[in-house]
């Protein structure tokens, strides 16, 4: 394996790693709560990290059997279960922000899955190339359907992740603007780094950089991941903020 190749999968698993831990951590709450709100937010995170999932199992592999994930399977793990977030993202703004409108928002993202996923299936069997392909054992570029279909999903979840954070921000209570500044933080920081990496790099490649490998390229690899790392926290203040979260913060302030 080459430099840049450790790199992308080491920062992949840290990233997959810590963003399961957080993730578990809100869902676990609801058991002392009884909030179904933390168990959506919960998996919601979980579900986010999703599209390093296969970065992160073909670096394990190379480690230890020097193999990598097939084509087909680095698509099917990292993209067939990309609605469930948006789905239970929904749910969860649906019960903060607009209960009046739920079952509209929730129609709408189940039936933008079904087609997601019936989509996804056909350009699988048809031609993986449709959905895109390998640069690296690490790395894939995106084709049209999926770099459009992700940019969909984030532009939701940013755009209600905004709304309801802002909300947050106008409360009276130091605690709750502070959640609510937390998570606008998590939402820009991860729309910019999913956007720079899964879209941005595919354009970029060809256009700007005939190399996948050039230093340019993994120096933004470097900052977009250190980049999901700090909204992966963002996103866990904003729900939960632990005291030594909230101590550090206040004397920043």
């Amino acid at each position: 394996m080459e430099l840049v190749d450790i790199l992308h999968g080491t920062f992949s698993l840290l990233f997959v790693i810590i963003s399961f831990i957080i993730g578990v951590t809100i869902l676990s709450k609801y058991f002392k709560m009884r909030n179904r709100l933390l168990v959506l937010v919960g998996l919601t995170w979980i579900g986010l990290s999703f599209p390093w999932l296969p970065d992160s199992v073909s670096f394990i592999m190379n480690l230890f059997i020097q193999q990598s994930l097939s084509t087909e399977w680095y698509f099917i793990i990292g993209n067939v279960l990309l609605p469930v977030p948006l789905i239970t993202w929904i749910l969860a703004y649906s019960d903060m922000i607009s209960r009046d409108r739920k079952k509209l928002y929730t129609g709408l993202v189940l039936v933008g899955s079904a087609v997601f996923e019936i989509i996804f299936f056909a350009l699988l069997f048809i031609d993986v190339t449709l959905l895109g392909t390998m640069t690296s054992a690490f790395s894939t570029d995106f084709g049209i359907f999926l770099t459009v279909s992700l940019l969909f999903t984030l532009i939701i979840m940013l755009v209600t992740g905004l709304k309801f954070a802002g909300n947050s921000i106008r409360s009276d209570e130091k605690e709750i603007r502070l959640k609510g500044k937390l998570l606008r933080a998590a939402f820009i920081s991860f729309t910019i780094a999913a956007i720079l990496e899964k879209s941005a790099r595919s354009i970029m490649l060809g256009l700007v950089f005939d190399n996948p490998t050039n230093p340019i390229l993994s120096t933004m690899l470097a900052v977009v991941r250190t980049l999901l790392v700090l909204s992966a926290f963002e996103f866990y203040g904003g729900f939960l903020l632990p005291r030594w979260m909230e101590n550090i913060l206040s004397k920043k302030a």
